[in-house]
C-alpha cells in the first residue's frame, strides 16, 4: 500500500508542477493592481482571463478630477519566444446613472471610443503600459502594487519538476526531474522563510531551503539557500509564488557547482 501510495503521490505531484505556473492557461498571471511607485494617486487594475485582459484606468482629468476609463477587451494575439506579452484594444470612457438610484438602467449607460491601450507585459512583475485618449498619448512603466505580504506557513504535499537549464555545461550531473514530497512544511515570519521537504519514513530525501521573502502585488518571491541530505545544495529561488487556501504554486530555480536546474515547485495544503 505504501508503494502504490507513494506511485499516486508521485504522479499527483507531476500534475501539480506541471500546473505550477498556469492558474492563467495562456501566460503568467498578469491580474493585480499595477502603478508607478514615484508616481503614487493614478494607476491601473488589470484582470487576466485566458489571452484578454480587462483593464480600468483611474486618473484625472484636466480640473484635476478623478476620472475613469475602460479597456474591456486587450487582446495578446501569441505568447511570445523573444519578445515580452503584448496585449492591445480600444480604451472607452462610459457615463451612467447615479450610484444612488433606486434601480441601475444598464440602457442609460454611454461608452465613447477615446482610443488605444497597449499592456506590455514583462514578466514577472514589471510592465510598460501606453495609451491615448483623444489624441493625448501617455507612456508609463508600471508594476505591480503590494498593500499587505502572504503567509506561506503550513503542511503540505507535492513536489517540484525541473529541467537542466540549456546553459548549463554538458558535464553537470546535477540530479533533474520530477521530485516528490509527501511532507512539506514551511514557517514563514516576516520575511523569513524556512521549507523542510521530505518523502518516505524514515525520510529517503529530506531538504531545507531557507530564504527570504519579498512581495510584489498578489505574488511572491523567496530567495536563499538549500541543502538535502543527499548531498546536493547551493541556491534557490521561487519566483511568482501565490499561496491560497488550497495550496502554493512557483516558478523554481537552483543552482549546484555551477549547474542550474529550472521548473516548478508547487503543492497542496495537508491542513
Amino acid at each position: 500500500m505504501k508503494t502504490c501510495s507513494r506511485i499516486v503521490l508521485a504522479v499527483l505531484s507531476l500534475a501539480l508542477c506541471m500546473q505550477a505556473r498556469a492558474m492563467n492557461a495562456f501566460s503568467n498571471d498578469v491580474s493585480d493592481l499595477w502603478w508607478n511607485p514615484d508616481e503614487s494617486g493614478w494607476g491601473v487594475n488589470v484582470i487576466e482571463q485566458s489571452n484578454i485582459l480587462f483593464a480600468t484606468l483611474f486618473v484625472y482629468d484636466q480640473n484635476g478630477q478623478a476620472h475613469w476609463y475602460v479597456a474591456s477587451d486587450l487582446t495578446s494575439i501569441n505568447v511570445p519566444t523573444d519578445r515580452p506579452y503584448e496585449f492591445t484594444g480600444r480604451l472607452y470612457e462610459t457615463t451612467g446613472p447615479v450610484f444612488s438610484a433606486a434601480s441601475f438602467a444598464a440602457s442609460a449607460v454611454t461608452r465613447r471610443d477615446v482610443g488605444t491601450m497597449t499592456f506590455e507585459f514583462i514578466p514577472p512583475y514589471n510592465a510598460n503600459l501606453s495609451y491615448s485618449v483623444d489624441g493625448a498619448v501617455v507612456s508609463k512603466h508600471v508594476v505591480r502594487q503590494a498593500w499587505a505580504t502572504n503567509n506561506l506557513s503550513g503542511n503540505y504535499f507535492g513536489g517540484q519538476f525541473t529541467i537542466k537549464s540549456p546553459f548549463t555545461p554538458s558535464t553537470c550531473t546535477t540530479k533533474a526531474g520530477l521530485q516528490a514530497f509527501d511532507n512539506i512544511t514551511i514557517a514563514h515570519s516576516g520575511s523569513s522563510v524556512t521549507i523542510e521537504a521530505a518523502f518516505g519514513t524514515p525520510p529517503q530525501e529530506l531538504c531545507r531551503y531557507t530564504g527570504t521573502y519579498s512581495q510584489s502585488g498578489h505574488m511572491g518571491e523567496v530567495s536563499g539557500a538549500y541543502s538535502c541530505q543527499t548531498g546536493a545544495s547551493g541556491t534557490f529561488k521561487l519566483l511568482e509564488v501565490e499561496v491560497g487556501t488550497n495550496g502554493f504554486s512557483s516558478s523554481y530555480s537552483a543552482t549546484t557547482n555551477g549547474c542550474t536546474v529550472l521548473g516548478n515547485f508547487s503543492a497542496v495544503r495537508a491542513n
